[in-house]
């Protein structure tokens, strides 16, 4: 089959020691401080062989994701930005929809023909984490597309218990195509759901809700909270045509982030009295969440999606007094996200179409990641099987 690899070479960065299991394995969690020199690589792999209680997969959407970008790109030193969990040469890609053309033996709840997205946590289901509920910190945990073989290829082999079946989006959409386009959005989708209703408890329609950052997941973001029934969606973005996204999506105001004070700027918006929900979806707390003060309300929660490495000084005097709770949020599985997503999809009261700016074949693939480096696309779909 043809697939997209990203290869990186095993070059620890001096005051990084990797573990005797790192070094043995080349997997880790600390990606930012080993691979080094990125690049992509078109090529013919082995067609997957489906186990047991996998389905064979051939892949009809699949989209490029903020992640993929960071192990794509290199800083000045020559070390990808991503700072997680990562095993290459690897295919990437990890969100995606597809028809099952196989199933294994043991398989008993998918059949040939069902139009099917995966979640991309691999979790075990056995781990003393798995068992309390956190699948997504798994103890023997797997991701598709950073440490298994991805969706940027004809073909994938996942485990039943991954997969989500879209028919509701097609019964609902009347078009096979258009559930298979769609289902390759909800992974990320399911991402900024279990970060604004799973983790966050205080959620309650009517919230004024601020998103940093729209890009696919903070789109996303955006879209679940209009859904939800926030009274006031403000999406905050440097690029133009990112924030072009954002009002084709239903934003009630949006932001340029430079050249303004932040917080006072969404005190006003708030009429004085401060947001409900913040997104972080930027990756660049330092900037989004460290101005945040007087824009908070109290009670306010701060979920943090993006990923850095980098430290980033809070006011926490601030968080004390006005009972403002921070937290992250990692991954998409468990509680019903992937499930919901779906549903919500299917009722149309997610409509996440504006966000797809483009769709390629897999050999336009790599210049669609160099196109992606302005981050003036909000989403872009390969199609592997075109």
């Amino acid at each position: 089959m043809r697939a997209l690899r990203l290869i990186a070479d095993w070059n620890p960065r001096i005051g990084y020691a990797p573990s005797a299991y790192e070094e043995e394995t080349r997997r880790t969690y600390s990606g930012a401080k080993v691979w080094r020199h990125p690049r992509l690589e078109l090529c013919q792999m082995p067609d997957p062989a489906p186990g047991s209680h996998d389905v064979l997969i051939e892949v009809a959407n699949c989209g490029m994701c903020g992640s993929d970008m960071h192990m794509y790109e290199a800083d000045a030193d020559g070390y990808i930005l991503y700072p997680g969990l990562t095993r290459f040469p690897n295919i990437i890609g990890h969100e995606f929809a597809g028809r099952v053309l196989a199933v294994g033996a043991r398989v008993r709840t998918l059949r040939e023909g069902d139009i099917v997205t995966v979640e991309e946590i691999q979790w075990c289901g056995r781990c003393v984490s798995c068992r309390r509920g956190y699948f997504n910190q798994c103890d023997n945990l797997e991701e598709l597309g950073f440490t298994t073989p991805g969706a940027m290829a004809q073909y994938i082999a996942v485990d039943e218990k991954y997969c989500w079946k879209l028919d509701p989006i097609a019964e609902r959409t009347g078009s096979v195509d258009l559930a298979l386009t769609l289902g390759a959005l909800v992974e990320p989708t399911s991402v900024s759901y279990h970060a604004m209703f799973v983790r966050n408890q205080r959620y309650l329609p009517g919230n004024y809700c601020v998103v940093f950052g729209a890009g696919p997941i903070g789109l996303a973001a955006e879209a679940l909270a209009l859904a939800a029934g926030c009274a006031l969606v403000v999406v905050v973005d440097p690029s133009a045509s990112r924030r072009g996204s954002a009002v084709a999506l239903g934003a009630h105001h949006v932001l340029d982030p430079a050249h303004i004070d932040l917080d006072l700027a969404l005190l006003e918006l708030s009429r004085g009295r401060g947001f409900d929900m913040v997104v972080e979806a930027a990756g660049a707390p330092q900037h989004t969440i460290a101005p945040l003060r007087k824009s908070l309300n109290v009670d306010a929660a701060i979920c943090y999606i993006g990923r850095s490495e980098r430290p980033t000084p809070l006011p926490l005097e601030d968080y004390q007094v006005r009972r403002v709770q921070l937290y992250g949020a990692l991954g998409h599985s468990g509680q019903g996200a992937f499930q919901n997503v779906i549903r919500l999809m299917a009722s149309g009261q997610l409509n996440l179409r504006p966000m797809i700016s483009a769709a390629v074949a897999l050999d336009d693939a790599p210049a669609a990641f160099k196109r992606l480096e302005s981050r003036e696309d909000a989403k872009i779909l390969i199609r592997p099987n075109e």
